[in-house]
Protein backbone atom coordinates (compact mmCIF):
# COMPACT_ATOMS: atom_id res chain seq x y z
CA UNK A 1 0.00 0.00 0.00
CA UNK A 2 1.19 3.41 -1.01
CA UNK A 3 1.35 6.77 0.80
CA UNK A 4 -1.53 8.08 -0.47
CA UNK A 5 -3.32 4.86 -0.22
CA UNK A 6 -2.32 4.78 3.41
CA UNK A 7 -4.01 8.50 3.63
CA UNK A 8 -6.86 8.07 1.88
CA UNK A 9 -7.87 4.71 3.52
CA UNK A 10 -7.29 5.88 6.79
CA UNK A 11 -9.89 8.75 6.24
CA UNK A 12 -12.22 6.33 4.34
CA UNK A 13 -12.50 4.28 7.28
CA UNK A 14 -13.13 6.97 9.14
CA UNK A 15 -16.05 8.18 6.76
CA UNK A 16 -17.39 5.31 6.96
CA UNK A 17 -17.19 3.99 10.54
CA UNK A 18 -18.20 7.33 12.28
CA UNK A 19 -21.93 6.76 11.94
CA UNK A 20 -23.24 8.73 15.17
CA UNK A 21 -26.63 8.39 16.13
CA UNK A 22 -29.42 10.29 16.81
CA UNK A 23 -30.10 11.79 20.06
CA UNK A 24 -33.13 10.28 20.97
CA UNK A 25 -35.12 11.68 24.02
CA UNK A 26 -38.00 10.07 25.63
CA UNK A 27 -41.26 11.67 26.13
CA UNK A 28 -42.04 12.43 29.81
CA UNK A 29 -45.61 11.15 30.18
CA UNK A 30 -48.10 12.99 32.42
CA UNK A 31 -47.53 11.52 36.22
CA UNK A 32 -50.40 10.26 37.40
CA UNK A 33 -51.48 11.10 41.42
CA UNK A 34 -49.88 8.27 42.93
CA UNK A 35 -48.05 6.52 40.36
CA UNK A 36 -44.14 5.96 40.47
CA UNK A 37 -42.08 8.36 38.50
CA UNK A 38 -40.82 6.86 35.42
CA UNK A 39 -37.04 7.88 34.72
CA UNK A 40 -35.92 8.75 31.50
CA UNK A 41 -34.31 6.86 28.96
CA UNK A 42 -30.94 8.40 28.33
CA UNK A 43 -28.98 5.35 26.99
CA UNK A 44 -28.90 6.35 23.33
CA UNK A 45 -27.77 9.60 24.03
CA UNK A 46 -24.94 8.26 26.56
CA UNK A 47 -23.97 5.70 23.30
CA UNK A 48 -24.07 8.70 21.26
CA UNK A 49 -21.81 10.33 23.52
CA UNK A 50 -19.79 7.43 23.78
CA UNK A 51 -18.97 7.06 20.57
CA UNK A 52 -17.94 11.21 19.59
CA UNK A 53 -14.84 11.65 21.52
CA UNK A 54 -12.00 14.03 20.57
CA UNK A 55 -9.83 13.52 23.82
CA UNK A 56 -6.82 16.21 24.07
CA UNK A 57 -6.96 17.66 20.42
CA UNK A 58 -8.31 20.54 19.28
CA UNK A 59 -8.12 20.26 15.34
CA UNK A 60 -9.89 23.40 14.40
CA UNK A 61 -7.14 25.07 15.94
CA UNK A 62 -4.18 22.67 15.75
CA UNK A 63 -5.10 19.45 12.82
CA UNK A 64 -1.22 18.98 12.16
CA UNK A 65 -1.05 17.62 16.34
CA UNK A 66 -3.60 15.11 15.37
CA UNK A 67 -2.10 14.45 12.08
CA UNK A 68 1.22 13.93 13.81
CA UNK A 69 -0.66 11.58 16.07
CA UNK A 70 -2.27 9.46 13.43
CA UNK A 71 1.38 9.26 11.79
CA UNK A 72 2.60 7.59 14.96
CA UNK A 73 -0.12 5.87 16.38
CA UNK A 74 -0.27 4.24 13.14
CA UNK A 75 2.61 3.44 11.18
CA UNK A 76 6.53 2.82 11.87
CA UNK A 77 10.02 3.71 10.50
CA UNK A 78 11.81 6.78 9.81
CA UNK A 79 8.62 9.03 9.88
CA UNK A 80 6.49 6.79 11.83
CA UNK A 81 6.03 6.56 15.73
CA UNK A 82 7.65 4.56 18.21
CA UNK A 83 6.49 2.41 21.50
CA UNK A 84 7.68 5.11 23.40
CA UNK A 85 6.06 7.93 21.20
CA UNK A 86 2.87 6.69 21.39
CA UNK A 87 2.68 6.20 25.07
CA UNK A 88 3.76 9.70 24.96
CA UNK A 89 0.64 10.78 22.97
CA UNK A 90 -1.75 8.73 25.09
CA UNK A 91 -1.06 9.97 27.95
CA UNK A 92 -0.63 13.89 26.05
CA UNK A 93 -3.93 13.73 24.70
CA UNK A 94 -5.96 10.78 27.37
CA UNK A 95 -5.83 8.33 24.80
CA UNK A 96 -6.76 4.63 26.49
CA UNK A 97 -6.63 1.30 24.83
CA UNK A 98 -7.10 0.72 20.75
CA UNK A 99 -10.83 0.95 20.21
CA UNK A 100 -10.73 4.20 22.30
CA UNK A 101 -8.34 5.59 19.65
CA UNK A 102 -10.52 4.54 16.65
CA UNK A 103 -13.60 6.96 18.15
CA UNK A 104 -11.08 9.50 19.08
CA UNK A 105 -9.27 9.55 15.52
CA UNK A 106 -13.22 8.49 13.77
CA UNK A 107 -14.51 12.04 15.43
CA UNK A 108 -11.62 14.22 14.95
CA UNK A 109 -12.10 13.16 11.23
CA UNK A 110 -15.90 13.52 11.26
CA UNK A 111 -14.58 17.27 12.56
CA UNK A 112 -12.22 17.87 9.80
CA UNK A 113 -14.64 16.90 6.98
CA UNK A 114 -17.24 19.75 8.57
CA UNK A 115 -14.23 21.96 8.43
CA UNK A 116 -12.98 21.75 5.39
CA UNK A 117 -16.33 20.09 3.13
CA UNK A 118 -15.60 16.79 2.81
CA UNK A 119 -13.21 13.97 3.83
CA UNK A 120 -11.54 13.74 0.28
CA UNK A 121 -10.06 17.33 1.22
CA UNK A 122 -9.01 16.36 4.81
CA UNK A 123 -7.46 13.69 3.23
CA UNK A 124 -5.29 16.06 0.94
CA UNK A 125 -4.61 18.41 4.24
CA UNK A 126 -3.06 15.43 5.72
CA UNK A 127 -1.13 14.68 2.43
CA UNK A 128 0.15 18.05 2.94
CA UNK A 129 0.76 18.17 6.42
CA UNK A 130 3.10 14.97 5.97
CA UNK A 131 4.95 16.76 3.05
CA UNK A 132 6.06 19.73 4.74
CA UNK A 133 7.21 17.25 7.89
CA UNK A 134 9.05 15.50 5.18
CA UNK A 135 10.87 19.00 3.75
CA UNK A 136 11.59 20.21 7.63
CA UNK A 137 13.28 16.60 7.95
CA UNK A 138 15.24 17.01 4.67
CA UNK A 139 16.06 21.07 5.56
CA UNK A 140 17.73 19.18 8.96
CA UNK A 141 19.64 16.75 6.74
CA UNK A 142 20.78 19.41 4.83
CA UNK A 143 22.07 21.53 7.80
CA UNK A 144 23.58 18.44 9.06
CA UNK A 145 25.69 18.28 5.73
CA UNK A 146 26.85 21.51 5.89
CA UNK A 147 27.92 21.46 9.24
CA UNK A 148 30.34 18.49 8.44
CA UNK A 149 31.57 20.60 5.70
CA UNK A 150 29.65 18.48 3.18
CA UNK A 151 28.90 21.40 1.07
CA UNK A 152 32.40 23.06 1.23
CA UNK A 153 33.71 23.78 -2.37
CA UNK A 154 36.32 21.67 -4.24
CA UNK A 155 39.00 23.62 -5.92
CA UNK A 156 37.00 27.07 -5.30
CA UNK A 157 34.07 25.45 -7.22
CA UNK A 158 30.45 25.41 -5.23
CA UNK A 159 27.91 22.60 -5.54
CA UNK A 160 25.69 25.08 -6.99
CA UNK A 161 28.62 26.47 -9.63
CA UNK A 162 28.79 22.91 -10.60
CA UNK A 163 24.98 22.44 -11.52
CA UNK A 164 24.48 25.47 -13.25
CA UNK A 165 27.51 24.67 -15.42
CA UNK A 166 26.24 20.76 -15.86
CA UNK A 167 22.52 22.40 -16.50
CA UNK A 168 24.04 24.51 -19.23
CA UNK A 169 25.82 21.33 -20.71
CA UNK A 170 23.41 19.28 -20.42
CA UNK A 171 21.19 22.18 -22.25
CA UNK A 172 23.61 22.07 -25.33
CA UNK A 173 26.19 24.92 -24.37
CA UNK A 174 29.97 23.96 -25.55
CA UNK A 175 31.23 23.21 -22.40
CA UNK A 176 34.91 23.77 -23.42
CA UNK A 177 33.55 27.50 -23.50
CA UNK A 178 31.83 27.28 -20.28
CA UNK A 179 35.02 26.33 -18.74
CA UNK A 180 36.44 28.76 -19.99
CA UNK A 181 34.28 31.66 -19.21
CA UNK A 182 34.27 30.02 -15.43
CA UNK A 183 37.94 29.99 -15.63
CA UNK A 184 38.29 26.26 -14.74
CA UNK A 185 40.88 23.93 -17.08
CA UNK A 186 39.62 20.54 -17.75
CA UNK A 187 41.79 18.43 -15.50
CA UNK A 188 40.36 20.69 -12.86
CA UNK A 189 37.03 19.70 -13.79
CA UNK A 190 37.35 16.30 -14.04
CA UNK A 191 38.95 16.13 -10.43
CA UNK A 192 35.55 18.43 -9.25
CA UNK A 193 33.08 16.40 -10.64
CA UNK A 194 34.47 13.14 -9.29
CA UNK A 195 34.38 14.37 -5.68
CA UNK A 196 30.75 15.79 -5.95
CA UNK A 197 29.92 12.58 -7.47
CA UNK A 198 32.04 10.48 -4.98
CA UNK A 199 30.12 13.16 -2.28
CA UNK A 200 26.69 12.45 -3.36
CA UNK A 201 27.34 8.85 -3.69
CA UNK A 202 28.24 8.39 -0.10
CA UNK A 203 25.29 10.83 0.98
CA UNK A 204 23.02 8.15 2.06
CA UNK A 205 20.58 11.11 3.40
CA UNK A 206 20.28 12.66 -0.68
CA UNK A 207 20.54 16.12 1.09
CA UNK A 208 23.26 17.01 -1.34
CA UNK A 209 21.58 15.46 -4.07
CA UNK A 210 18.82 17.40 -3.14
CA UNK A 211 20.48 20.93 -3.01
CA UNK A 212 22.16 19.88 -6.67
CA UNK A 213 19.05 19.42 -8.16
CA UNK A 214 17.05 22.54 -7.00
CA UNK A 215 20.58 24.50 -8.54
CA UNK A 216 20.47 22.73 -11.64
CA UNK A 217 17.04 23.59 -12.22
CA UNK A 218 17.62 26.80 -11.23
CA UNK A 219 19.74 27.52 -14.00
CA UNK A 220 17.88 26.12 -16.66
CA UNK A 221 17.14 27.33 -19.57
CA UNK A 222 14.64 25.15 -21.03
CA UNK A 223 11.12 26.32 -21.85
CA UNK A 224 9.68 24.91 -18.50
CA UNK A 225 12.36 26.29 -16.48
CA UNK A 226 10.49 28.87 -14.60
CA UNK A 227 7.67 25.99 -13.65
CA UNK A 228 10.53 23.69 -11.84
CA UNK A 229 11.93 27.01 -10.29
CA UNK A 230 8.22 27.57 -8.85
CA UNK A 231 7.57 23.78 -8.01
CA UNK A 232 11.02 23.92 -6.00
CA UNK A 233 9.88 27.31 -4.02
CA UNK A 234 6.15 25.91 -3.88
CA UNK A 235 7.57 22.58 -2.31
CA UNK A 236 10.04 24.04 0.00
CA UNK A 237 7.44 26.46 1.50
CA UNK A 238 4.95 23.66 1.23
CA UNK A 239 2.35 25.87 -0.61
CA UNK A 240 0.24 25.29 -3.74
CA UNK A 241 1.38 26.12 -6.57
CA UNK A 242 1.55 29.64 -8.02
CA UNK A 243 0.97 28.87 -12.01
CA UNK A 244 -1.26 27.14 -13.83
CA UNK A 245 -0.09 23.94 -15.47
CA UNK A 246 1.20 24.26 -18.85
CA UNK A 247 -0.75 21.02 -19.83
CA UNK A 248 -3.81 18.85 -19.30
CA UNK A 249 -2.99 15.86 -17.30
CA UNK A 250 -3.87 13.33 -20.10
CA UNK A 251 -1.09 14.95 -22.36
CA UNK A 252 1.45 14.67 -19.62
CA UNK A 253 0.23 11.02 -19.22
CA UNK A 254 0.52 10.49 -22.84
CA UNK A 255 4.33 11.81 -22.91
CA UNK A 256 4.87 9.25 -20.30
CA UNK A 257 3.52 5.94 -22.01
CA UNK A 258 5.15 7.38 -24.91
CA UNK A 259 8.47 7.29 -23.65
CA UNK A 260 7.71 3.76 -21.83
CA UNK A 261 6.34 2.37 -25.40
CA UNK A 262 9.08 3.81 -27.27
CA UNK A 263 11.74 2.08 -24.63
CA UNK A 264 10.06 -1.51 -24.90
CA UNK A 265 10.51 -1.06 -28.63
CA UNK A 266 13.94 0.15 -28.41
CA UNK A 267 13.95 3.50 -29.78
CA UNK A 268 16.52 6.21 -28.42
CA UNK A 269 14.33 8.02 -25.43
CA UNK A 270 15.85 11.17 -26.72
CA UNK A 271 14.24 10.93 -30.35
CA UNK A 272 11.19 9.73 -28.44
CA UNK A 273 11.02 12.99 -26.65
CA UNK A 274 11.59 14.65 -29.55
CA UNK A 275 8.62 13.53 -31.25
CA UNK A 276 6.64 15.20 -28.25
CA UNK A 277 8.39 18.43 -28.91
CA UNK A 278 10.86 18.24 -25.50
CA UNK A 279 14.22 18.12 -24.64
CA UNK A 280 16.12 16.05 -21.63
CA UNK A 281 16.01 19.07 -19.94
CA UNK A 282 12.49 20.13 -20.70
CA UNK A 283 11.10 16.81 -19.10
CA UNK A 284 13.03 16.61 -16.34
CA UNK A 285 11.71 20.46 -15.84
CA UNK A 286 8.07 19.44 -17.25
CA UNK A 287 7.95 16.57 -15.07
CA UNK A 288 9.15 18.58 -11.50
CA UNK A 289 6.13 20.77 -11.48
CA UNK A 290 3.69 17.86 -13.39
CA UNK A 291 4.60 15.66 -9.87
CA UNK A 292 4.21 18.67 -7.40
CA UNK A 293 0.95 19.21 -8.72
CA UNK A 294 -0.01 16.07 -8.47
CA UNK A 295 1.05 15.51 -4.63
CA UNK A 296 -1.27 18.58 -3.76
CA UNK A 297 -4.26 17.72 -5.74
CA UNK A 298 -4.25 13.50 -5.90
CA UNK A 299 -6.18 12.35 -3.43
CA UNK A 300 -8.43 15.28 -3.56
CA UNK A 301 -9.57 14.72 -6.87
CA UNK A 302 -8.62 11.06 -7.50
CA UNK A 303 -12.09 9.95 -8.36
CA UNK A 304 -11.59 12.60 -11.25
CA UNK A 305 -8.54 11.66 -11.87
CA UNK A 306 -8.96 7.69 -12.49
CA UNK A 307 -11.14 7.25 -15.35
CA UNK A 308 -8.92 10.19 -17.04
CA UNK A 309 -5.81 8.10 -16.94
CA UNK A 310 -7.81 4.73 -17.62
CA UNK A 311 -8.93 6.77 -20.68
CA UNK A 312 -5.12 7.27 -21.46
CA UNK A 313 -3.88 4.23 -20.91
CA UNK A 314 -6.54 2.76 -22.96
CA UNK A 315 -5.55 4.91 -25.70
CA UNK A 316 -1.82 3.96 -25.82
CA UNK A 317 -3.00 0.23 -25.38
CA UNK A 318 -4.80 0.74 -28.86
CA UNK A 319 -1.79 2.39 -30.27
CA UNK A 320 0.88 -0.13 -29.12
CA UNK A 321 -1.24 -3.57 -29.30
CA UNK A 322 1.08 -6.56 -27.71
CA UNK A 323 3.28 -4.14 -26.02
CA UNK A 324 3.49 -4.26 -22.53
CA UNK A 325 3.98 -1.38 -20.32
CA UNK A 326 6.14 -0.54 -17.12
CA UNK A 327 4.12 2.54 -16.50
CA UNK A 328 2.34 2.13 -12.94
CA UNK A 329 -0.35 5.28 -12.13
CA UNK A 330 -2.64 4.10 -9.81
CA UNK A 331 -5.30 6.11 -7.73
Amino acid sequence: MGFFDKIKKGVTDAKNQFVPQQQQSAAQPEPEPQQEEVEEDTSAEEETEAQFDVAGFDVMRDEGAFFNAVLHMESEGMFGGTDESRAEIRQRFGIGDHSHWMVVKESNYALLARKYGSYEEVSQQEVNWRSGQMQNHGAQQQAAMAAKGGFDPVEGVTLEAWAAINASIIGGASWEDLLKGAGIDKPRWDRVSAEWNARMARDTTFAITTVYGNAFQAASKGKYGDYAREANAARAANRELAMPIPMTLEQYWEILYEQDYGAKQGKDPVETLKASGLSIVDWTDLSTFMGYYMNRTVVRDWAKFEPMHNAVKARMEAKYPGVKTDVDISF
